[in-house]
Formats: structure tokens, C-alpha cells, sequence
């Protein structure tokens, strides 16, 4: 009572209906600015992961070829002889994001794919055999429209590079 007698309003916990919804608004703005870059940031680092395997796949099975002087040509069994050559392809086909499409005693076909489109990316194909004496491994975009392969092209140029001997040439 004595509050009403001097003009004086009385004290008040808590916050106000207005506060409390300029709070939810501005949690709002920032929850939109961050799920997309959040977003973005997952299908970077799918990205870097392919791209990552195809160009470690790449230098995995030409030091392979040259040590052993052998390509990985072991008919019936030459996907498995393609594993043994790269573990980052034998990972790559046990996670999904890639599989041997073909493989005979000339040429295998290894194609690596964005598992969340279902498109197909890039592929890597060895040719050639122990009796030809040089064998090319080419890197060739299969044109998959995701954003994965689209940003798996930009990072790993189609190319090819033949080892022979005790030599690499790009």
C-alpha cells in the first residue's frame, strides 16, 4: 500500500511478453544465418573426402605398380588384387563411396560416388598389363550433376599418367 501512496510502481520480477519475443525473433535470425553454412560445411568436407581418395587412390596404385613392377591384373580375382593395391579404394568400397564397375585382365574401372545423390562422380581406370610394359591410370568425370561432383570437379582435374619402368609421366 505504501507503494500507491508515493507514485511509485511496485517491483517486478520476470520479463515481459515483448522481450520474450524479441529474444525468439533474434534466436531465429541466427539459427537461419547458421543451419545453411552448417550445411555447407558437410558437403565441403564430402568434397575434400572424395577428392582426397581419388588423387591418394591415384598415387597408391602407380608406386604399387612400379615397386612391384606388376599391375593388378590377377584374373578371377582382380578386384581383390585392386584392393590389395590401394587401401584407400578397398576403404573407399567398404564405406560405399566407391566401386569397381569393371575389371578384366586389360582394363579396371573404378567409379567413385556421392552417396546421398546417387550420382557418379569421377572414375579411375588402369590400363594395360604386365606384358605391355606401361600402364595408364586416367581420372575421367563421369558429369554427375550433384554439388558434391560438381565441387569433386573443380578440385580433381580428368588426367591421365603413365608409369612405366621406374617412372611416373603426367
Amino acid at each position: 500500500m505504501e507503494n500507491r501512496l508515493n507514485n511509485q510502481p511496485s517491483m517486478r520480477s520476470g520479463f515481459t511478453m515483448i522481450e520474450l519475443i524479441f529474444v525468439i525473433v533474434i534466436i531465429g535470425i541466427l539459427a537461419s544465418v547458421a543451419i545453411p553454412k552448417l550445411a555447407a560445411t558437410r558437403d565441403d568436407a564430402k568434397i575434400s573426402k572424395m577428392a582426397n581418395a581419388i588423387q591418394t587412390a591415384k598415387s597408391e596404385l602407380s608406386s604399387r605398380i612400379i615397386a612391384t613392377n606388376n599391375v593388378p591384373n590377377d584374373a578371377p580375382n582382380i578386384e581383390n588384387a585392386i584392393k590389395d593395391y590401394s587401401n584407400t579404394i578397398a576403404e573407399a568400397i567398404i564405406s560405399g563411396d566407391a566401386n569397381i564397375t569393371s575389371a578384366d585382365v586389360n582394363s579396371s574401372v573404378i567409379t567413385f560416388i556421392d552417396k546421398d545423390s546417387g550420382n557418379n562422380c569421377k572414375t579411375l581406370t588402369i590400363y594395360g598389363n604386365k606384358n605391355t610394359g606401361n600402364v595408364v591410370i586416367g581420372i575421367a568425370s563421369t558429369g554427375g550433376a550433384s554439388a558434391i561432383c560438381k565441387g569433386v570437379d573443380a578440385l580433381v582435374p580428368d588426367t591421365n599418367i603413365t608409369v612405366g619402368g621406374t617412372q611416373v609421366t603426367y
